[in-house]
């Protein structure tokens, strides 16, 4: 017979054996570890998230402000309801080393046209106009426009040979971008660029009345829903909206977008109280470097006298401010229990509307107001700003990307698109 205490250590064994084997189980069955989480900066709540994948996100963007290629910029991962990841580099100001900070605002350019499209299809639901409508129907300056005939010749008088169209130009047209109006910068050799840029369309309009009254007198580049072309079209969906509405545009979106998702930092014209905490914009100077870009390219971003609010390009926000309008988005358009727009219509602006027209570029879908591109578990949607501004919305992850910083024109920088790709890559599958 075993001594008491050899059979007191064989019965402790035996059950230090069994926790352990219990233990183990529980891990190989839930997937639980109780190893210390690795500390990453800018890591809130990882949970479903590779915190090391995660991490990339800063090794590239340091790497970035290291090598000089960004001066600085500011990154979100939110899923879930939570804040995923939050980490700023570099600075807003070289100049004065000043760093980019939580609260610094950057001017969003074409990130507003989805703002801008939303606030379309709220006048939508309400019934005030249809997609459908034709944009003479409300804007009479449209009444009249025909296309250009690059075949025909110049009339007595040395303007550009026109034709009718072949339909009316839509309001679906103008959310997607298949107005047949142009920019006036993309494309310089064409005639209808040109009259553009002579006309300084956008310009030097002194509100946005002007230059729907400018493109009104210009022929259309392209026949209604014949192709896609990024254009003024969102600047003409501002005009419409206050048309359609009543109100001065800038005044309809603080009503209506802005207050109900305490997008508080969002402006046209920033505040002369908010103005320090603006980033300097930056350029590449001919040596490769940047250097902070002339005057003119802000200066109606603070400017008080400012009333050309530009649909397409004309607003300044923050990073908690786009992300309080993202997470409306993926979330069936409800922002703390208020609706700002419909799912179904958030639904009908996330499908793709090139479909039917009779040359969509090659791979490219387009919404009403959204890039749409196939990602794991379904789409994302998306557009971004000149100054490198990005943002995307996975409504089926319940998942937002959004990318701050401030060089105009971004050029071949890819580190927003960095930013998208590794969050979906950190994801535990």
């Amino acid at each position: 017979m075993l001594a008491q205490p050899t059979l007191v250590r064989l019965v402790i064994n035996c059950l230090a054996a069994q926790v352990i084997f219990l233990s183990h189980l529980w891990v190989t069955q839930t997937g639980h570890c109780q190893s210390a989480p690795v500390e990453v900066p800018g890591v809130q709540h990882a949970d479903g998230f590779d915190v090391e994948h995660l991490d990339r996100i800063n090794s590239i963007m340091s790497r970035g402000v290291a090598a000089g290629t960004i001066p600085g910029c500011s990154a979100i991962v939110f899923k879930d309801g939570k804040e995923v990841f939050f980490n700023t580099w570099g600075y807003q100001d070289m100049e004065n080393e000043r760093p980019i900070s939580r609260d610094t605002i950057f001017r969003i350019y074409s990130m507003t046209k989805p703002i801008t499209s939303v606030a379309v299809m709220q006048l939508v639901e309400q019934g005030k106009m249809n997609l459908d409508d034709p944009v003479s129907q409300h804007l009479t300056e449209f009444k009249e426009l025909e296309v250009v005939d690059l075949k025909g010749d110049k009339t007595e008088s040395g303007e550009l040979a026109t034709v009718q169209p072949k339909r009316t130009m839509t309001v679906r047209d103008l959310l997607r971008h298949t107005s047949g109006l142009s920019y006036g910068f993309f494309d310089r050799d064409h005639p209808v660029d040109q009259i553009y840029m002579k006309r300084g369309v956008m310009l030097w309009d002194k509100n946005i009345a002007q230059t729907v009254e400018k493109l009104g007198e210009i022929p259309l580049k392209h026949h209604p829903g014949s192709r896609f072309e990024y254009s003024a079209s969102s600047d003409v969906l501002g005009r419409l909206i206050e048309v359609v509405s009543g109100e001065r545009f800038d005044r309809y979106l603080q009503k209506n977008i802005f207050e109900p998702l305490q997008m508080k930092d969002t402006h046209f014209v920033i505040p002369k109280e908010k103005r320090d905490r603006l980033a300097v914009m930056y350029r590449d100077s001919s040596e490769d470097k940047l250097v902070p870009a002339e005057s003119r390219s802000s200066f109606r971003f603070v400017s008080d006298s400012n009333e050309f609010f530009s649909g397409g390009g004309g607003l300044c926000s923050t990073i908690d401010d786009y992300l309080n309008f993202s997470r409306m988005l993926i979330n069936d358009g409800q922002f703390e229990g208020r609706q700002i727009i419909k799912p179904g219509t958030l639904k009908k602006m996330f499908t793709n509307q090139l479909a039917s027209i009779e040359s969509p570029p090659r791979g490219f879908r387009f919404g009403l107001g959204f890039s749409i591109s196939k990602q794991r578990e379904g789409n994302d949607y998306s557009w971004g700003g000149i100054a490198g501004t990005r943002f995307w919305v996975h409504p089926e992850l319940n998942m937002v990307s959004l990318y701050m910083i401030q060089v105009n024109p971004y050029g071949q920088r890819a580190f927003g698109d960095r930013v998208r790709s590794i969050a979906y890559g950190a994801l535990d599958h």
